[in-house]
């Protein structure tokens, strides 16, 4: 996560879906979000595009990591409930803005993960994250 991003918050708070379920599953590694990161990613890159998006092939934890980041990226384009209750409805953010922020989060799991081992991005951003 850039902190000179204009939508810190965006990532935030898909970072803090991923978080949670790692705190509970602490045997998960960061190839885990990143195939749900990639998976989200594409699936709203073909929305964006105007193609119909290809079902996610994915299953266990990896599909409740790919659950809990759809579901923020839905909350926050403006289409679903909190993931969080009593979380407040906040403005809606463009399709591109979540495109680009999937992208910039699998980088930062792939470079961490590079640089720090299998739990290298899981353990950078629980630092970051209440």
């Amino acid at each position: 996560m850039e902190s000179t991003d204009d939508n810190v918050d965006v990532l935030q708070n898909l970072e803090f879906s991923v978080v949670e379920i790692w705190r509970a599953n602490p045997e998960m590694s960061d190839y885990v979000v990143l195939r749900a990161y990639e998976a989200a990613f594409q699936r709203y890159r073909a929305e964006s595009r105007g193609h119909p998006p290809k079902p996610s092939n994915l299953t266990g934890l990896d599909a409740s990591v790919f659950g809990a980041v759809t579901a923020v990226c839905e909350f926050r384009l403006g289409r679903g409930e909190s993931p969080v209750a009593g979380l407040p409805k906040v403005p809606p953010v463009s399709l591109e803005n979540i495109v680009n922020a999937l992208r910039k989060l699998a980088k930062s799991v792939e470079r961490h993960t590079k640089q720090e081992g299998r739990q290298g991005y899981l353990t950078f951003i629980n630092v970051f994250l209440p």
